[in-house]
């Protein structure tokens, strides 16, 4: 029952995260910063550390204990590859976006926390002891509290809206987390699957800030490209019905909402020397009236 929840678990945040991926590398095309990079190998790294726990669960259903306990092996080893690389890249990354250096102290600390994360894993993985089992625990747990108060501390310095809301969001969810990550000191089970409901929490953090960010970007791009679609085509328009330049600068004035007289006025022009200049224009482009002019000049048809 244990082992089926862990894997009805871990193949949810498997789905998640392969979602983050796809997101991620498409955020990487729309935004060439650092931090779109990273996204991915975090996205990637996780997805990894994922899968190889998903397929321990997997093998502890699916084969005899004897066979299980050789693939065991070779799973939790890449598990722990994976959690080390972790553990000393998203410190850095959470550094990137506060904007401060990856430099020393830092360095040399998840360094240290990477390589006491590989010997005491390994060593619980040979000795099956909880001491070293809640040791290694500790050791994620000090680097997600300080991604997190250093991301909190500094939030209010972040330009991207984006970024800070997500901020704030990985924070609130760290502190509702809380009491299951107590709970799992004392329940060998809920530790047992303790990582892969932190890495499903933020991951659906991360997927909803990749969705609004791509969202958010592609209507920035579709505005613009709509502009200069409007103005590329309106002036392609105006030259092939031999627009002049002064029925150019009366037509501009009449999307402006000017009357014929302030346009008079504004273009040192008499009111009836304005009149037939619009009347040109009508004939020229085929419409009838001011609100015809103002539609087909705003949607950059002529007919």
């Amino acid at each position: 029952m244990e082992a089926s929840i862990a894997l009805l678990t871990e193949s949810l945040a498997l789905c998640i995260i392969s979602i983050d991926l796809g997101l991620s590398i498409i955020y990487r095309k729309l935004i060439r910063q650092t931090r779109s990079a990273a996204m991915i190998v975090f996205c990637a790294t996780s997805l990894g550390l994922i899968f190889f726990q998903l397929m321990d669960s997997w093998s502890a259903l699916s084969f005899s204990p004897s066979v299980y306990s050789i693939l065991r092996y070779i799973w939790m080893a890449i598990v722990i590859a994976d959690g080390a690389f972790l553990l000393s890249f998203v410190p850095y990354f959470t550094t990137w976006i506060i904007a401060h250096p990856w430099r020393n102290p830092y360095k040399t600390i998840f360094f240290i926390c990477s390589l006491v994360f590989v010997g005491v894993s390994i060593a619980d993985l040979v000795f099956d002891s909880v001491i070293l089992s809640h040791l290694s625990f500790l050791i994620c747990l000090f680097v997600i509290a300080f991604c997190l108060v250093v991301m909190l501390h500094n939030r209010k310095g972040i330009e991207d809206r984006d970024v800070r809301h997500m901020i704030l969001t990985i924070v609130i969810v760290g502190l509702s987390l809380l009491p299951f990550i107590t709970a799992s000191f004392f329940v060998d089970y809920i530790r047992s699957i303790t990582s892969q409901v932190i890495i499903l929490a933020y991951s659906i953090v991360i997927l909803v800030f990749l969705f609004i960010s791509i969202s958010r970007k592609l209507s920035e791009e579709k505005e613009i490209v709509d502009k200069e679609e409007e103005k590329n085509g309106s002036a392609v328009d105006l030259s092939l019905y031999h627009i002049t330049e002064r029925e150019e600068e009366i037509i501009e004035l009449i999307c402006e909402g000017n009357t014929n007289k302030e346009i008079a006025q504004k273009l040192s022009l008499s009111v009836n020397t304005v009149s037939n200049h619009i009347t040109n224009i009508f004939d020229k482009t085929g419409v009838r009236s001011r609100i015809d002019l103002l539609n087909l000049v705003r949607r950059g048809i002529w007919n």
